[in-house]
C-alpha cells in the first residue's frame, strides 16, 4: 500500500497561479493534471461526470487565497503515515489484497472521503479541498477500506444494497477505532443519532419500501439527505444499515464478506 501526495503538487500550481504567467488551466495541466493524469481522470469521470470543458472552467475560476486552510490543515500531521497505519489496522481485522492505494487530493466539492476505482483497482481517495481539521481523516480512512473489500464482491446498487455496505463500513472503523465515539464513526452530530435511536421503528417504515429501490435520487436522499417535514434523520440509511450490521456480525462472527441479500434477512424486525 502506498499513500499519493497529489495535493502537493496542486499547492505548486496555486503558487504558480499567483505569478499569473499562463492561463491557469494550462499551468493546472502541467503541473498538477498531467503528472497524476490517470487517478484524476478517474476521480472527475466517477465523483463528477461532467464534460472536461466544465473542468477548465472551474480551474480558470480558481482564486489561490481559497486555499489558505488548506495548507494550514495539511501541516498538522503525516498524512501518509497516518494511511499506512490505519490500512495496518484494517488489515489486522478485514485483510485485504492487495491493499487499496490512497490518494489525497484537491478537487472541486468532491467528497472527503470515497472509494474509485484506478487502472482497474479499487482505491481510497481523500477530497482535501474542505477540510477544516484532520480529526475525522483516520475513520473516513478506514471507512473506505470496508467500502474497498465490498466492492471486491460487488458493488452495490439498489438502497438495501448500499445500507449494508454502509453499514460495515461503520462497524470497521469502530472495530479498528473502539475509542472513538459512536457519532464520529456515523459521521453524524450526537443529536442526529439520538433521534435515529429513539424513532428507529419509524425509520424502518418508512425505509423498507424502498429497500429495492434503484433510483439515485431516494437513494442519496434516505443515505445521506434530510427528508421534508423531517420523516426520517438525516443519514437514516447509514444509521439504520449499521445497526443490521452490527447484529448480523453478533451472530455470525465477522463475516465482513456477507452477502447484503442475507443480511438484509435478518434486520431488526419492529412490531
Amino acid at each position: 500500500m502506498s499513500a499519493h501526495l497529489l495535493y502537493l503538487d496542486f499547492l505548486r500550481f496555486l503558487d504558480a497561479l499567483a505569478l499569473k504567467a499562463s492561463d491557469p488551466w494550462v499551468a493546472y495541466q502541467e503541473v498538477y493534471l498531467n503528472p497524476h493524469r490517470s487517478v484524476l481522470e478517474a476521480w472527475w469521470r466517477q465523483c463528477l461526470g461532467l464534460p472536461e470543458q466544465a473542468w477548465a472552467e472551474r480551474v480558470r475560476a480558481i482564486r489561490a487565497e481559497d486555499y489558505g486552510l488548506l495548507r494550514e490543515v495539511v501541516q498538522e500531521t503525516d498524512v501518509a503515515e497516518l494511511a499506512e497505519e490505519v490500512v495496518a489496522r484494517c488489515q489486522s481485522v478485514v485483510p485485504l489484497s492487495p491493499q487499496p492505494e490512497v490518494y489525497y487530493l484537491v478537487g472541486f466539492f468532491s467528497p472527503d472521503g470515497f472509494t474509485f476505482e484506478v487502472e482497474g483497482r479499487w482505491a481510497i481517495g481523500i477530497g482535501l479541498e474542505r477540510f477544516g481539521s484532520l480529526r475525522l481523516l483516520p475513520i473516513m480512512l478506514a471507512h473506505e477500506y470496508a467500502h474497498c473489500c465490498r466492492r471486491a464482491l460487488r458493488s452495490p446498487r439498489t438502497l438495501g444494497e448500499r445500507m449494508v455496505d454502509e453499514g460495515f463500513a461503520v462497524e470497521l472503523s469502530r472495530r479498528v477505532f473502539p475509542e472513538r465515539a459512536r457519532e464520529d464513526h456515523l459521521l453524524m452530530r450526537p443529536g442526529q443519532v439520538a433521534a435515529a435511536q429513539e424513532y428507529e421503528g419509524r425509520l424502518w417504515e418508512a425505509v423498507e419500501p424502498f429497500l429495492d429501490s434503484y433510483d439515485e435520487g431516494v437513494i442519496a436522499r434516505l443515505l445521506y439527505g434530510q427528508a421534508k417535514k423531517g420523516r426520517w434523520a438525516s443519514r437514516a440509511g447509514v444509521y439504520l444499515g449499521w445497526r443490521t450490521v452490527s447484529e448480523f456480525l453478533a451472530g455470525h462472527g465477522p463475516r465482513f464478506d456477507a452477502p447484503a441479500e442475507e443480511v438484509l434477512r435478518e434486520r431488526p424486525r419492529q412490531g
